[in-house]
């Protein structure tokens, strides 16, 4: 029995042992996936967006420089941001029932005054959809900066800064800037690729009136002298990038783009005496300024000692042939012949240079804490051949400028969900030289992050151009808080 047991048992374990192994079923091919950026559970200056260091970039603000870091954002989400200077308000006067506005006064007694400012309020949104290994999105803002002042009544003379005559004074300043971008990413194992297109519009308007206005007794007219000034900035530009990221120790990209800029300044000034008959002199001008050029723009960390990440960043741009067109007029009215002469000429052809290097340091003393510093270069040379309105060659120009650029920062995670940042900034070429900015940022869940961001007013002229924007030399203290919605 046992034997029989025992061949019963054989048979089958031989025919196994005879019978040729099944084929293995083919492994499934993987689909490609994103490799993460090296971050940690604690992110570094990844809140707002308003933050960002050459070894610690804010992945909300690093597809400006390369969209393929478009795709450093981790799932499909949205972000508000809004904010500005806070600290705005007025300021109203008058004596012996005056006002502010125009209209007969006695500039012995009566005045009236109004001041009044709106600095820097904007909003900002962000918004990608991510699906599998690629990203697609886009980002809108808008902001405003206006300011008046109206005085009528006896002169103010606060030479040399401000003065004014006997009548009504007003002056207006408005600037509205706009900016809407559109980028999409797609990763391929450890290779990033990526895209963008960015439309930047500027406008900048501000008028001045003075008009003497004779109390209700004196006879005669009165005299009105205008002065108003626009100038608008159009800016194109389109992106395309690659990133390569070597897993947790290093990454490195660069982005090249095309870009065209379009700006115009219109004036006019002119002076009305009314009496007896109109006399009417003034002028009218503007400038037209146009420029196509390409950028470069390359990045790069490193991590080593699990304690330290150093990174490295430039960006360059050219822009030639910048044709400048002048066109005007002048009028006198003043008797009875009139004229007026119109005049349209080649003002200059320019070209223009900007380099930017830098070099970033991030120390993480513990796994909650990062101190981040970066150190910049930043130069800027033009050329430009100045002509007579007659077409002659009447000068060349040669100009360049250089500045460093310093920015010290630490963030502490003092709780799993609650990071608080500080630190200052400096540059030779504003006012004041040193400007310091903090933020909270607190994560209620997975989805819902909220981050609130300061930073000190600044007037600079950093980014000398033919076309630098505004906002780039005017920036008022800025409070942001930045909301963001993860899916």
């Amino acid at each position: 029995m046992r034997r029989f047991i025992k061949t019963i048992a054989f048979v089958p374990l031989a025919a196994a042992w005879a019978a040729e192994p099944p084929v293995p079923a083919p492994a499934p091919v993987p689909v490609p996936v994103p490799v993460a950026a090296a971050a940690s559970e604690y992110a570094a200056f990844d809140a707002g967006l308003q933050v960002g260091f050459i070894a610690e970039p804010n992945i909300y603000r690093a597809y400006l420089a390369n969209p393929a870091y478009f795709n450093l954002l981790p799932k499909s989400f949205v972000a508000g941001d809004v904010g500005g200077d806070l600290s705005f308000g007025g300021f109203d006067y008058s004596r012996d029932g005056g006002s502010p506005g125009p209209g007969p006064t006695d500039p012995a007694g009566e005045a009236g005054m109004d001041i009044s400012y709106t600095a820097g309020l904007g909003a900002r949104g962000l918004g990608a959809y991510r699906r599998d290994f690629w990203n697609v999105g886009g980002a809108a803002a808008f902001d405003r900066t206006t300011a008046g002042f109206s005085y009528n009544g006896a002169a103010i003379d606060m030479s040399p800064l401000f003065d004014t005559g006997d009548g009504w004074t007003d002056v207006d300043a408005t600037s509205q800037s706009y900016a809407i971008t559109a980028v999409g990413s797609a990763a391929f194992d450890a290779h990033v690729v990526g895209g963008s297109f960015a439309f930047r519009p500027e406008r900048l308007e501000g008028d001045y009136t003075f008009e003497f206005l004779p109390g209700q007794d004196v006879p005669g007219g009165h005299n009105i002298s205008e002065a108003w000034g626009r100038r608008e900035l159009k800016d194109y530009q389109v992106k395309a990038g690659y990133s390569f990221r070597g897993g947790e120790k290093f990454d490195v990209g660069g982005a090249a783009g095309f870009r065209a800029l379009r700006s115009a300044v219109d004036w006019m000034t002119k002076h009305v005496e009314e009496r007896e008959s109109v006399e009417d002199q003034g002028h009218k001008g503007g400038v037209k300024l146009q420029a196509n050029g390409f950028t470069l723009d390359g990045d790069g960390r490193y991590f080593l000692m699990n304690k330290i990440r150093v990174g490295g960043a430039f960006s360059f741009q050219r822009l030639s042939d910048i044709p400048i067109d002048f066109y005007g007029e002048d009028w006198d009215l003043v008797g009875p012949f009139g004229e007026r002469e119109a005049k349209a000429y080649r003002l200059a052809d320019a070209q223009e240079q900007k380099w930017r290097l830098g070099g970033g340091l991030a120390f993480y003393p513990d796994e909650r804490t990062t101190l981040a510093f970066d150190y910049g270069y930043n130069r800027w040379t033009a050329r430009a051949d100045v002509f007579a309105d007659d077409g002659a060659l009447d000068d060349e120009l040669k100009l360049s400028a250089f500045h460093t650029y310093t920015q010290l920062g630490v963030e502490r995670w003092v709780i799993d969900n609650l990071a608080c940042k500080a630190g200052w900034r400096q540059n030779l070429f504003s006012l004041p030289r040193n400007v310091f900015f903090a933020g909270v940022y607190y994560k209620f869940d997975d989805n819902w992050h909220i981050n609130y961001d300061y930073t000190g007013g600044q007037l600079t002229v950093n980014n000398i151009s033919l076309f630098v924007p505004f906002n780039d030399v005017v920036k008022p203290a800025s409070h942001r808080f930045t909301v963001v919605r993860y899916f």
